[in-house]
């Protein structure tokens, strides 16, 4: 099915008209630059993707159109990873809509959402604002609609899930006057895929020029809050509230000059399968940034699965460079034969991945180092239990004296990511739906 993006930019160019591009800041977060074809971006969204492929470029450009059927504008956030408009949704705040522009005079929460602690918007939350536009204020009330209300018009993969990852639905008044719905769909972009392409669409509303007004209202929200939102989504989302979800316990150093760490967390949204599939299935740079937007940064097989599947392979190798605290580490990540070497904790019969886990400079110079993650059905039948093992050198404490500690924070902030996406890829890809 054609999408409603291809349509409407067909009927734009069929009337002629102009297209006004402006020019807005860059701020690069991640760095490095890799070229890796986006996985989860499919069906609906491709199109649309092709029908604004003029605004998404390396330098963050905006473009905006009116029409007598809709108010659009297009636009990249760059250095912006569509995580922080998905947790932008549920946590504005007056001080975040008051930093994004002089223009933003007042900012709350009429009927505030139901669970703000999550990624994705929650519906019928409602806020007012208000905003100066054309010499004058203006009320501007908004509500967050039901995902289901725009089904057809956005990516099926939406409702894999349990929270809509790729777009905001809404209904809109400004002035007290008629309402009209508005929505907005982003996707990672960008080489490394550390940038947002924001779509933004609404239909015109019964007082003249309102819903367009608004549309250019929304793209100075969020290109205000470009350069701050990502601190905001890693300190107040993956420092305050994901890592508040399990705990880490430092063990002593060994007669090897070793040190484990244990890692417990209780996982909601996702199943001991989809767990078990991850492994062979992490894939590319794309998806491991889904795993964790601001501590991973590439992903490649060194030694690829033989054959993908329900358990991990032994033998292949993951290449991943992430951050550890404020440490870069590029990283072998082999899977190992439990028969051949000793994990780092003991094997019950729980589901598990074991690997040895070595920079590629120090691989098979020092004792290797191992992590062993183990996983169960959790007590409450929605989620997993999981407990990680890591076994490090000491050594590492001479770079970092706190790499243990920062250890166990990355495997709360990486593992806690993954029910916001692991079910819509398990479930289109593994169950075919």
């Amino acid at each position: 099915m054609i999408h409603r993006f291809a349509l409407q930019t067909a009927r734009h160019a069929a009337h002629g008209l102009a297209r006004i591009h402006t020019h807005h800041r860059t701020l690069s977060l991640l760095t490095g630059a890799m070229r890796v074809l986006p996985a989860l971006a499919v069906g609906v969204l491709a199109t649309w993707a092709h029908a604004s492929a003029h605004a998404t470029t390396s330098t963050a450009t905006q473009t905006a159109a009116t029409t007598s059927t809709t108010a659009t504008a297009s636009f990249t956030l760059s250095g912006v990873r569509p995580e922080a408009l998905s947790w932008l949704w549920d946590n504005l705040d007056e001080g975040l809509f008051k930093r994004a522009s002089a223009k933003h005079q007042a900012f709350r929460w009429l009927n505030a959402p139901a669970t703000p602690q999550h990624l994705g918007y929650s519906s019928a939350a409602r806020y007012e604002a208000t905003v100066t536009w054309g010499g004058a204020n203006h009320r501007i009330e908004l509500t967050h609609l039901d995902p289901s209300a725009v089904r057809t018009r956005v990516a099926s993969d939406n409702f894999l899930g349990a929270k809509p990852y790729s777009f905001l639905a809404a209904r809109v008044s400004v002035d007290n006057g008629s309402p009209f719905t508005v929505l907005v769909q982003y996707r990672a972009t960008g080489s490394g895929f550390g940038d947002t392409a924001v779509q933004i669409e609404a239909p015109p509303s019964a007082q003249g020029g309102q819903s367009a007004a608004w549309v250019q209202h929304f793209t100075e929200l969020l290109q205000g809050l470009r350069p701050t939102v990502m601190t905001e989504l890693d300190q107040r989302y993956f420092n305050a509230v994901l890592k508040t979800r399990g705990f880490y316990r430092v063990g002593q150093v060994d007669s090897k000059w070793m040190v484990p760490l244990t890692v417990v967390q209780e996982i909601k949204g996702i199943d001991a399968d989809m767990l078990r599939w991850w492994w062979d299935h992490i894939g590319n740079t794309e998806r491991y940034k889904l795993w964790q937007p601001i501590d991973h940064v590439t992903f490649e097989w060194t030694v690829e699965p033989t054959m993908p599947d329900m358990q991990y392979d032994i033998g292949a190798v993951q290449k991943v460079k992430e951050y550890v605290g404020k440490s870069a580490w590029t990283l072998l990540i082999t899977g190992a034969d439990p028969k051949v070497k000793a994990p780092p904790a003991p094997l019950g019969t729980d589901p598990f991945f074991f690997a040895t886990a070595n920079p590629p400079l120090l691989n098979g110079l020092l004792p290797a180092n191992t992590l062993l993650h183990s996983w169960k059905p959790n007590a409450s039948g929605d989620g997993v239990v999981l407990t990680s093992t890591f076994l490090n050198t000491a050594l590492v404490r001479v770079l970092n004296p706190r790499f243990f500690e920062d250890l166990g924070s990355h495997a709360l902030r990486e593992f806690q990511m993954l029910p916001y996406f692991l079910p819509r890829l398990y479930r289109r890809e593994q169950l075919g739906e």
